[in-house]
């Protein structure tokens, strides 16, 4: 991706690509390293039990909203068994649309002329 796109040549093009690529990877480096030490710092302010605690219950709150997410309908993913979807295959056409269709219809776009 060229960011300079005036008459310079492509080598100091690149150069000041390179640059500015660097610029925000050490910036990215140095905001997730305050952050690493922020977090460290509060964490050893706890005794040993309160750290057992704490891990305990994030792995706890992680893992509930984890199930959450797969029981619940949270994903607009739709499931396999809403309708009669069946998947594209390379080289086979989809169904075409039916015209009073009262669900959503997955159809391959790649099938379907503009």
């Amino acid at each position: 991706m060229n960011l300079f796109k005036n008459n310079r040549s492509k080598e100091a093009s690149d150069k000041a690509n390179d640059q500015l690529a660097t610029v925000l990877a050490n910036r990215l480096i140095k905001v997730q390293f305050r952050i690493a030490q922020y977090l460290n710092a509060w964490f050893n302010a706890y005794s040993v039990k309160q750290k057992k605690w704490i891990l305990l219950l994030s792995g706890v709150l992680i893992a509930s909203i984890l199930l959450t997410g797969v029981f619940s309908s949270f994903y607009s993913i739709p499931l396999w068994s809403q309708g009669n979807y069946t998947s594209a295959h390379i080289g086979m056409a989809s169904e075409e649309p039916k015209p009073n269709f009262s669900k959503h219809q997955l159809i391959d776009s790649l099938t379907i002329k503009k």
